[in-house]
This record gives structure tokens, C-alpha cells and sequence, in this order.
């Protein structure tokens, strides 16, 4: 015989549980009709009645007695399935893939204030921008600066971000015209879109667009970026969270009249069913309390 629709079988069980139609629709976020029509479908496919109807209430027949107590079980089996799914199969290790830029300038210089909150938790940072086989184990969450669009994955907004033009102290005065000092100069490119659109809205701006045009120095990594910017080497356009110690500190400096909003924001993302893990959930609060303390 073959088996009737799981959707019938899992109406039928809310239905005799709470001895009503509207209830079960209730529960169910569906309409009565919906829930009446399940239930006849299901005892047409069984040639059998499994419910009485009254004018304000429903019992089940001799034969929906019977049938109840084995849908339960069946359920049961298959929630306790997905359930074994769902579960951290390594609740003492927590695996992260992070851009390398902000596993250098952003998490390492952090990460230890995790560790001493919760040291029983074991941290394994994969600095990569490359994609990720959740399925196979190869991290419980990734941290992206990017749009927030990944395919078959939760995402959730962590920050946003502004580029900045950014320098060793001394090389840009801000109380001089800032284009004879750029044209003057090295400047360093980090090559991704949201410095490639703040350098080109600096040039408008300061109109060094054509022939005249400086050249830049291009490193594809905004870590090496901010480490040739802190030795001297040029001006940068750097994003502000990853920059926040050396500014503190005085190693490096910001023109106080540039400030461009990145496209792009940090994003935590993985599986929907990771972010109930328990490590998740401490990590997430931990990472949210570090952007918003910035």
C-alpha cells in the first residue's frame, strides 16, 4: 500500500491532539478549509473515517484511535533525525573562515578576550577568501565583508565600513591644498571595488582624472595595504574598522576631510542550523559587543 502524503498524515496528528479543525489550523499557521480538506484526502487514501464530526467539536473513530498513537511515533522518529542533523557535532572547537585582512588587522588583535570568556571553547581561524564546504566540515561560520548574498547560507549584518584616506603622521599636511601632496606622493591601491570607487570619487574631486593622473602601487590585500601605508611607503584608502589601533595609537593618520561609505559590509554567515549551535551563539554575542564597543 502506498503511504499517504506526510502533510495529511501531520494534520491529522494536530487535529486529534487538540480535538479541533480550527485549532489544528491555528497551530498549523493554515486555514480550517485547508486542515478539512487534508483530512478527507487522507481518509479517502485510507477508506476509512477517522473522525466524528459535531456541530462544535470532532472525535476520533475506532479506527483514528488506532492510527494516532503510530503517527506520533513516526514523527517523533523523524524529528530526533533531524535533530541528530542539526546537532554541533564538535561543541568544543569553533572553526572560522575570515577574509585574511581582517583576520590580521581586525580578529587576531581581539580573538584573546574570546578565549579567556570562554576557554573551554577551542578557536581555529582559516584566513581565506575562498569558498567554504560547510558540508563537509570545514568551518562553522565565515565572516565576509561583501552584500550579504550567499546562496544556500544564513547571513547576519555585523557592521558596515568607510574607506578613509589614510597615511603615515607627516606625510599629508590637512592644513595644505591635499592635490599638489597626492600628486606628489605614492599612493597604494588596494584592489577591491569599494578603494577602487573612493580613490576614483577623490580624484573627481580634486580633478587629477587624465593624462596627469597618478599611478598607484596595487597589492591585492588590504592587510599588506595598511602595512606598506604604515611604513612609509605611500597614501593609502583603508577602511576604518580595520585601521582603529594604529589610529588610536598614533601610527597612522586620517585627512579629516575624506570619508567615503563603503558598499560593501561584514557579514556573518553559514548554515541556518549553525547559528543554534551553543559556541555559535556565545561567538556572536562576543563579535557583536566588539563592533559596537568601536
Amino acid at each position: 500500500m502506498q503511504l499517504p502524503p506526510l502533510k495529511s498524515l501531520l494534520y491529522f496528528k494536530h487535529a486529534a491532539e487538540l480535538g479541533s479543525f480550527k485549532l489544528a489550523a491555528e497551530q498549523l499557521y493554515v486555514t480550517q478549509a485547508a486542515i478539512s480538506q487534508q483530512i478527507r484526502s487522507l481518509e479517502t487514501h485510507l477508506g476509512c473515517v477517522l473522525f466524528e464530526r459535531h456541530t462544535r467539536k470532532i472525535c476520533l473513530t475506532a479506527k483514528g484511535k488506532l492510527l494516532l498513537p503510530h503517527i506520533r511515533k513516526a514523527f517523533e522518529y523523524l524529528h530526533h533525525g533531524v535533530q541528530v542533523i542539526e546537532e554541533d557535532p564538535q561543541p568544543a572547537g569553533l572553526n572560522l573562515s575570515v577574509l585574511p585582512s581582517f583576520a590580521t588587522c581586525w580578529l587576531l588583535p581581539r580573538i584573546s578576550s574570546f578565549q579567556r570568556q570562554h576557554p573551554n571553547i577551542r578557536v581555529r581561524i582559516d584566513p581565506s577568501d575562498s569558498l567554504v564546504d560547510f558540508d563537509a566540515g570545514e568551518a562553522d561560520l565565515g565572516i565576509r565583508f561583501g552584500k550579504g548574498h550567499y546562496p544556500g547560507l544564513h547571513s547576519e549584518l555585523l557592521a558596515s565600513d568607510d574607506m578613509l584616506l589614510a597615511y603615515k603622521p607627516g606625510l599629508i599636511d590637512p592644513s595644505k591644498p591635499l592635490k599638489e601632496q597626492i600628486k606628489s606622493n605614492h599612493l597604494i591601491m588596494d584592489i577591491c571595488p569599494d578603494a577602487e570607487r573612493a580613490w576614483g570619487i577623490l580624484f573627481d574631486k580634486l580633478a587629477l582624472t587624465g593624462v596627469h593622473e597618478p599611478h598607484f602601487l596595487e597589492i591585492d590585500n588590504a592587510a599588506l595595504v595598511m602595512q606598506a601605508t604604515l611604513a612609509g611607503q605611500g597614501v593609502g584608502m583603508l577602511r576604518r574598522q580595520l585601521i582603529q589601533p594604529q589610529l588610536a595609537l598614533g601610527q597612522l593618520e586620517i585627512h579629516p576631510e575624506f570619508e567615503i561609505a563603503c558598499d560593501y559590509q561584514y557579514y556573518l554567515a553559514g548554515p541556518v542550523g549553525h547559528f543554534n549551535w551553543h559556541k555559535v551563539k556565545l561567538f556572536r554575542t562576543w563579535l557583536l559587543g566588539q563592533f559596537n564597543s568601536l
